[in-house]
């Protein structure tokens, strides 16, 4: 009976030990998890929103060709045809919905395609961005969290010279709602 006591009790503290380091290798799992996360913006548990709804926007390529130093050394790793091409193929795949900066409407695919009939995205040159900022105090890294993207085209006349641009489709990320259109400011 001695005998089988022990075995019991051995049984039991082994099954123990077993579930302890199974528990352990979950937290590690899910600290590792963590990690991965930190490398996305994850404003609710560290980072402090410091800039709400910022706009700006940034040339992605060269209305004066004088002024090649802009491009070559401020924005050369920005591939702008590429996030274009995808944020067309999202519209045209109806997986994201495009929308008129000037009116705020959203836009039928008719719209877009009669858009790049007259614009092509070759002409991308501007971008127009609304982003959140937000800082991790804790372990002093800045996050930005883009809301939307709009693309301008930029406008050329027989010449080659620049007009200036006009504003293209406007997409809304991460759940943001459409804004007012830019008539409307």
């Amino acid at each position: 009976m001695k005998h089988l006591f022990f075995t019991v009790i051995s049984a039991a503290i082994l099954l123990t030990v077993s579930c302890k380091n199974e528990t352990s290798d979950n937290n590690t799992n899910d600290k590792t998890n963590n990690n991965a996360d930190e490398l996305f913006i994850n404003p609710t548990k560290t980072s402090i929103k410091v800039a709400d709804s910022i706009m700006y926007i940034t040339n992605v390529k060269n209305p004066n060709p004088e002024d090649s130093y802009y491009m070559s050394q401020w924005l050369s790793g920005a591939k702008t045809q590429l996030l274009a091409d995808l944020i067309f193929d999202a519209v045209y795949d109806k997986r994201i919905k495009a929308y008129n900066y000037i009116t705020g409407k959203e836009m039928s695919i008719d719209e877009i395609k009669d858009l790049e009939n007259k614009y092509k995205r070759e002409n991308i040159g501007q971008i127009l961005y609304t982003e959140d900022w937000y800082f991790d105090e804790k372990n002093l890294k800045m996050y930005k969290q883009v809301n939307s993207i709009m693309l301008a085209y930029f406008r050329y006349d027989e010449d080659g010279n620049l007009l200036g641009n006009h504003a293209g489709i406007r997409i809304y990320l991460n759940g943001t709602k459409p804004m007012r259109g830019a008539q409307d400011y």
